[in-house]
């Protein structure tokens, strides 16, 4: 298939349609390579398919060469983004790995269509924090949004996902993520005050998780001591969530906030 730049440019050089046709044929090999492990050559793999497959064996017989990588990987994901329409790519998981080529290739691919990536992966995120496999490396697309490609969403996972700590760990580094990214900080992880929690994604329980709340005692200071945030906008932020219906485990955490700011 090639490594996934080489592959990705070649593929941007067409229209959607003529791309979806160079890349069905593909799919196939594709889904083969995502399914293999790391290290695997193509004999070893065909071992163990059964013998009716659809389509027989013959079909993977080059799905790869040499001893399977992370660039196989990134490749066939790009082939299985090529052969969708953008909402059916933005389901396609996991995203490749290469967070260089991920930040570039979404855009070259569907430069008009940002936002259904967005909208989906924020959405797929509130429903299942957890999922490790699914959500890993999509939080790209706050670079996205930093960089003006895509407006910021509203959608409730946007927020839960810094907050889950899929940008940056909570605490200095999250601190620093969000003082590089003005437009994220401002338009996304500033909703945080009327954001409700799920299972796996919450602040309190983030806080909880890693430990002296880094959140409530290094995030939320920090940006109000760098000039981010003002006083002010945290205290009407933190009266609005104690005022709202949020439930007693996740108010618990605005109770210390208000606490912090003697409020």
């Amino acid at each position: 298939m090639g490594r996934p730049t080489e592959l990705a440019t070649r593929l941007v050089a067409h229209d959607e349609r003529t791309r979806r046709a160079m890349c069905r044929p593909l799919v196939a090999q594709a889904k083969a390579i995502l399914s293999a492990s790391s290290g695997s050559t193509v004999a070893a793999w065909l071992r163990h398919v059964r013998d009716d497959y659809p389509g027989g064996t013959d079909q993977f017989v080059d799905a790869w060469a040499g001893r399977l990588s992370q660039e196989h990987w990134d490749a066939a994901t790009t082939v299985l983004l090529g052969a969708k329409n953008p909402a059916q790519a933005a389901k396609v998981w996991p995203v490749p790995e290469d967070h260089t080529f991920t930040e570039w290739v979404y855009p070259a691919l569907f430069p008009g269509d940002l936002a259904i990536f967005v909208e989906q992966w924020s959405a797929d995120f509130a429903v299942s924090p957890k999922n490790w496999d699914r959500n890993r490396g999509r939080a790209v697309m706050y670079e996205w949004i930093e960089s003006g490609l895509v407006e910021a969403r509203r959608h409730d996972g946007a927020v839960l996902m810094i907050i889950g700590g899929w940008a940056d760990a909570p605490g200095k580094p999250l601190l620093r993520w969000l003082l590089a990214r003005p437009r994220v900080t401002n338009e996304v992880f500033a909703r945080l005050f009327d954001v409700r929690g799920v299972k796996g994604a919450s602040l309190m329980q983030a806080d909880q998780t890693a430990g002296d709340d880094p959140i409530r005692t290094v995030v939320v200071p920090g940006l109000m001591k760098r000039g981010v945030w003002t006083r002010d906008f945290v205290v009407r932020g933190t009266q609005s969530a104690l005022e709202s219906d949020l439930p007693a485990y996740q108010r618990r955490w605005f109770v210390q906030l208000a606490d912090d700011l003697g409020i």
